[in-house]
């Protein structure tokens, strides 16, 4: 098998095909058209991918059945054995004796094996009941349930509509759900409003949905309105202090090298442009450094965006996401917040959003930024920004968005903005250090996501597909049974 250092040559390539026809032909079906729909590409290390497919069944649904539209999962390993794969049962193994590839069908995913248990309508309420959640319907109701995302081999999160309530389901690989919840229960009993526990089971965890309105959707209407920006920092200063001794949370901008490398190996025209953006990152912070120090100083909440904060008329009610909560810098998550919301902006810029709603996103980004930097060093803010920018530059590749090359070069132009920001915020940091006649040791202070049965699943959509989180219609699923190459009929597991 042809491959790059880490199969994502392989997966994305032309010889994509020849793998999944392997694999569905071996479920004893004919492959009749595929195309990329996601790729987790981690340079030198690993590669996954998604893809939508069309297949014909013959010995179920006829010879002349028209095919069925399924998704397929990859992974190619090189150099490495596959971590953490929980079932083998539901996947073909392929190897050429160096790189190794897993193809399996959702939602048979070999590392997330709840997935199967939680995406099918008529199957998810059997599952809820049994773990003690009731669903107020007859025992094998369907219920309605979409897809909020689903990253292959590492989460999916699932939204379930019971009688009264809806539920997510958030699955993941089963060695970390236990943490995860008790980070959840430490987080609520310290005032926090994050979701409540109902359940939990080996890599699934059931919460409760928050109230009010995620903040993604109130910006768009009420722009700075929303909430106020001090209360979003106060959100984050009720972070317990308990949580500091968690293992560390590095910031997005110590993996620039590392976001730089998936954009310029995806748009090797960009390399040159992100390079530079690392360069001004490093040296930016090492500026910072001297003048403030960077040790971690509080707790933060490491993913803090616009979908994962709640409000209701105008105050914060709510927080998602908590499974990196650690020690970090508070700059770090005012960043991370100002970064996502900035693409956003300049995707209205460019025509993608509405006139309307783009200056009512330029609104709360001007207002909180204000605030923002009261709070933290603005220096600091915008090349974290910068980072982050950086690390969200790789999603229209992983996503495969419509004209997703355009895209990237689109979210590294936010980037590049912002450390020309920092580099104005530095300027006049280092004016406002220079000694005067009248005060000569002065310094400025600083504020301190075979069977007939309907499963659910994700459909990609807008710039953060998968961050904010994706939701898809129903389509019908057939499972694969291929065994490390045991061919097999497709049948239901």
């Amino acid at each position: 098998m042809p491959h790059s250092q880490d199969g994502s040559e392989l997966l994305t390539g032309p010889d994509a095909g020849g793998l999944l026809a392997s694999a569905v032909s071996n479920a004893g079906g004919v492959l009749r058209s595929w195309e990329l729909d996601h790729v987790d590409h981690r340079p030198g290390r690993s590669t996954k991918a998604l893809y939508r497919t069309q297949v014909s069944w013959p010995a179920l649904d006829g010879p002349h059945a028209p095919p069925r539209e399924e998704l397929f999962g990859a992974s190619a390993h090189i150099g490495e054995r596959e971590k953490d794969v929980a079932s083998l049962e539901q996947s073909l193994l392929m190897t050429d004796g160096e790189i190794t590839v897993r193809v399996w069908r959702y939602p048979d995913d070999p590392w997330l094996p709840m997935l199967a248990r939680v995406c099918y309508p008529d199957v998810v309420g059997a599952t809820l009941e049994e773990l003690g959640v009731p669903t107020g319907t007859p025992p094998g109701t369907p219920l309605p349930l979409d897809v909020i995302s689903y990253r292959p081999g590492r989460r999916a999160v699932l939204r379930v509509q019971l009688a009264d309530r809806a539920v997510f389901c958030k699955v993941m690989q089963p060695r970390r759900s236990g943490e995860i919840v008790e980070r959840h229960h430490h987080l609520a009993s310290a005032g926090v409003p994050v979701p409540a526990v109902l359940a939990h089971h080996q890599g699934l965890v059931v919460l409760a949905e928050l109230p009010g309105t995620p903040l993604s959707r109130a910006v768009l209407t009420e722009g700075a309105a929303a909430c106020r920006g001090a209360d979003l920092v106060a959100l984050l200063d009720r972070l317990p202090a308990s949580l500091y001794n968690a293992p560390l949370r590095a910031p997005w901008t110590d993996s620039a090298e590392f976001y730089a490398g998936i954009v310029g190996s995806s748009v090797p025209a960009l390399a040159p442009r992100v390079d530079a953006l690392v360069t001004a990152i490093r040296s930016g912070l090492a500026q910072v450094d001297a003048r403030i120090g960077l040790r971690p100083h509080d707790v933060v909440h490491g993913d803090f965006y616009e979908a994962q904060v709640f409000v209701d008329r105008g105050r914060v009610v709510g927080v998602l996401d908590i499974d990196t909560v650690g020690p970090g810098r508070r700059a770090d998550d005012l960043a991370c917040l100002l970064a996502h919301l900035s693409i956003l902006a300049d995707y209205g810029a460019t025509g993608r959003i509405a006139p309307e709603v783009h200056t009512r996103v330029e609104e709360a980004i001007a207002a909180w930024e204000r605030v923002f930097a009261e709070r933290v060093d603005p220096q600091e803010l915008a090349l974290r920004s910068a980072g982050v920018v950086l690390s969200l530059a790789t999603g229209p590749h992983r996503q495969q968005e419509p004209a997703w090359e355009s895209a990237t070069e689109t979210i590294v132009r936010v980037a590049e903005r912002c450390v020309e920001r920092a580099r104005a915020a530095g300027a006049q940091a280092s004016a406002l250090r220079m000694p005067t006649s009248a005060d000569p040791g002065s310094l400025p202070s600083v504020p301190s996501a075979p069977s007939s049965r309907i499963a659910a699943r994700p459909r990609h959509e807008g710039p953060f597909a998968d961050s904010p989180g994706d939701r898809d219609a129903p389509t019908q699923q057939r499972p694969i049974t291929a065994v490390h190459g045991a061919a097999g009929p497709a049948t239901r597991a």
